[in-house]
């Protein structure tokens, strides 16, 4: 079971005395003098945290290291064919969290063999991604995260801001149903244990969709792309998850996309008018797409609703048109 998630926040006066003297990007010291604290166990390794890293960067994230050790020999020889390093014994990551978006960007991976020895440094300048509830990023937030917030407090007659309840995300993570939870964490197990297995990432969308956590799912959904572009089913739920948050414009753009890579998806040409008219009130364009629609199908309740829809709006001459 995922452990909610507390409420988490910044408060200004902390933010602008850390900013004074904030790091912005750096390099672990020598891994074997860090005093690394455990943190999770994955279905591949044993993630630890360098507590002593943390540093606030200039965009008010917090930047931390962690570090990931295969749990066996086949799982290192996993890992060492993934980096391209036969010596591959284990390796370090560098993310700075945002804490009040629950989102991270990855920015090192740093590639470590025998004796720690450094074998390769990748760089990575990624938009931020949704952390993933119950990933060892997510406990690494966890961890840092409200430890400010606690330390943040030095009065106990300060007044807080109106806004620093718990997030709208957080109690939306509160409400999930067991059920829901339960195929969270069996779907992150799943991509746990192999990164590149599409079906994976789809389920672990899927999960977060019917929990009803568009942005997880999204993220979930951005994995499986990467692995399959135009798998015109994840590009429909995802662009289901942009409309949800109100980036019309991207559902939009996931459907056409959809219906681009799969011209027999009729899921997707609904998607795009009920948007087009709905979303963007650009009902000509979506009374175009309609008609498209009824020459595909003509006898599903999908189709009705289509056939209602041109009734209502389509302008009277329009409707004479098509005759």
């Amino acid at each position: 079971m995922i452990p909610e998630i507390p409420g988490i926040f910044l408060k200004r006066a902390l933010l602008s005395a850390l900013m004074a003297s904030a790091v912005f990007c750096f390099i672990p010291r020598d891994a074997q003098a860090v005093q690394w604290q455990a943190l999770a166990r994955t279905g591949r390794h044993e993630v630890a945290i360098d507590s002593g890293s943390i540093r606030l960067t200039k965009l008010s994230r917090l930047a931390v290291w962690l570090r990931f050790t295969p749990l066996d020999e086949l799982q290192r020889k996993q890992a060492a064919a993934e980096y391209g390093q036969k010596a591959y014994r284990l390796h370090l990551e560098y993310y700075e969290i945002d804490c009040s978006e629950q989102s991270a960007v990855s920015g090192i991976v740093e590639i470590l063999g025998p004796a720690r020895k450094r074998l390769a440094l990748v760089k990575s300048d990624g938009p931020p991604e949704a952390i993933i509830p119950g990933s060892a990023l997510d406990l690494a937030a966890r961890q840092i995260c409200p430890a400010l917030e606690d330390d943040s407090v030095s009065d106990e007659n300060d007044i807080e801001s109106p806004d620093s309840g718990a997030l709208p995300e957080e109690a939306q993570e509160k409400q999930i149903p067991e059920e829901a939870r339960f195929a969270i964490v069996e779907a992150l197990q799943k991509t746990e244990r192999d990164p590149k297995d599409l079906e994976a990432w789809r389920g672990l969308g899927n999960a977060y969709y019917d929990a009803d956590s568009p942005a997880q799912a999204i993220a979930a959904y951005d994995r499986a792309l990467a692995i399959k572009t135009d798998d015109s089913n994840i590009l429909n739920d995802q662009g289901a998850m942009f409309r949800q948050t109100g980036e019309f414009t991207r559902a939009l753009a996931n459907f056409e996309k959809a219906r681009s890579a799969d011209q027999s998806n009729l899921e997707s040409l609904y998607n795009i008018g009920y948007v087009l008219a709905f979303d963007l009130n650009q009902i000509d364009k979506a009374v175009v797409v309609w008609r498209r629609y009824l020459t595909l199908d003509k006898t599903s309740e999908s189709s009705r609703q289509v056939l209602s829809f041109i009734e209502r709006y389509a302008k009277p001459d329009s409707k004479n048109a098509r005759k």
